[in-house]
C-alpha cells in the first residue's frame, strides 16, 4: 500500500513520522487523554518505538490484518492534534475496530469527528470491510457522540478486560456497516 493520506476540510490525516515522537507523546501523555486510554501512556523514547510499531504496520494492512494508526493534522498549520486507527480488536473476537483521540485544548470543536469519519470512509473504500466496531465506556459521553454523528449504531453492552486495564467492565459496543459500492 501506498503512502496513506486522507484530507478533510480542515485536516489532514496522515501516517506517523519518527519525528511525530514528542508532538504524540505531548498529546498522549495529557490526563484528558488517559482517562479514557491509558495504554497510551509513555516516555518520548516509548512514542518513538510505538511510531515505529506502526509504520511498519502500514504496507501489511488488509482486510484480515488491519493496523493503521495515523496522525490527526491540522491542515493549516500541520499540528498534531490527535490520532485516529483502526485495527484487529483482540479483546473482542479480533473484530476491527475503529480508535481516536484528541487534545484537550482541541476538543469540542468536530475535529475528531472529521477524523473518524474520513479513516472510516478510508476503510471501507481501500481495506472493504463489512463493519467497523468500536468500544467505549459508559460514561465517556464525547466519543458516543462521534461515533453516533459518524454513522455508528449502538449494538449493547460488552464486559471485557481492555488493554491497559487492570479488570473487566463494561463497554457500549457500536458498530456500522459499509455501504461503500451497494
Amino acid at each position: 500500500m501506498t503512502d496513506i493520506i486522507i484530507e478533510t476540510e480542515r485536516l489532514i490525516l496522515r501516517q506517523f513520522k519518527e519525528d511525530d515522537a514528542e508532538a504524540l507523546s505531548a498529546v498522549s501523555n495529557h490526563e484528558y487523554v488517559l482517562k479514557w486510554m491509558p495504554d497510551w501512556k509513555g516516555t518520548v523514547e516509548e512514542t518513538r518505538g510505538l511510531i515505529k510499531w506502526f509504520q511498519s504496520h502500514y504496507a501489511k494492512a488488509n482486510k484480515d490484518a488491519a493496523r493503521v494508526v495515523l496522525a490527526v493534522t491540522l491542515k493549516e498549520s500541520g499540528e498534531l492534534i490527535g490520532v485516529v486507527g483502526i485495527g484487529n480488536k483482540e479483546e473482542v473476537d479480533n473484530e476491527i475496530e475503529i480508535a481516536f483521540f484528541v487534545s484537550e485544548e482541541h476538543n469540542n470543536k468536530g475535529y475528531i469527528s472529521e477524523a473518524a469519519r474520513a479513516m472510516t470512509e478510508w476503510a471501507f473504500s481501500n481495506l472493504h470491510f463489512d463493519y467497523l466496531m468500536a468500544i467505549v465506556e459508559p460514561d465517556n459521553v464525547p466519543s458516543q457522540r462521534v461515533l453516533e454523528k459518524c454513522g455508528f449504531a449502538k449494538f449493547g453492552t460488552k464486559t471485557i478486560l481492555n488493554s491497559g486495564e487492570t479488570k473487566e467492565k463494561p463497554y457500549y459496543y457500536y458498530r456500522v456497516y459499509n455501504k461503500v459500492g451497494l
